[in-house]
């Protein structure tokens, strides 16, 4: 597991354009459990129909809603980084999933300032493109 800690909202989203400039992937946003919207940044809240694995697991087993998967490229990318606020309130993670898998490659978690990225081939690439990645957990983590 690759380790970011990135802050600022923006930069995370630039982590994510990022890793999905070069390779075909899909993202969508994981909601909060209390979240009761029908759309997010312009898309379908859905209960998970292909599956997906969530970032966050919840006690009980509880599944949490998310947006419908769409192709991750700076239209889908912008209309997230767009709807910050709305984000804010609703949203647990943003996650990229690469097509037709149902583990996520890479995902943000806004409200604790990490991103994760589970491919560890990709972490020459983000210490180059000056992400502060790290193999290990942080400390508080």
């Amino acid at each position: 597991m690759i380790y970011v800690e990135e802050k600022d909202f923006n930069r995370q989203i630039e982590l994510l354009s990022f890793l999905a400039s070069s390779r075909d992937l899909i993202i969508c946003a994981w909601l909060y459990p209390e979240a009761a919207v029908v759309k997010l940044a312009g898309f379908e809240v859905t209960e998970n129909p292909e599956s997906l694995f969530p970032i966050t697991t919840y006690e009980n087993g509880f599944q949490p809603k998310r947006t419908a998967p769409v192709t991750a490229n700076e239209s889908s990318i912008g209309a997230f980084r767009s709807a910050y606020s709305e984000l804010k309130k609703c949203c647990d993670s943003l996650a990229l999933y690469e097509k037709s898998k149902t583990s996520w490659l890479a995902a943000t978690i806004g409200h604790e300032g990490m991103c994760l990225v589970q491919d560890e081939s990709l972490f020459q690439s983000l210490v180059q493109a000056g992400y502060p990645a790290s193999s290990e957990a942080p400390v508080w983590w």
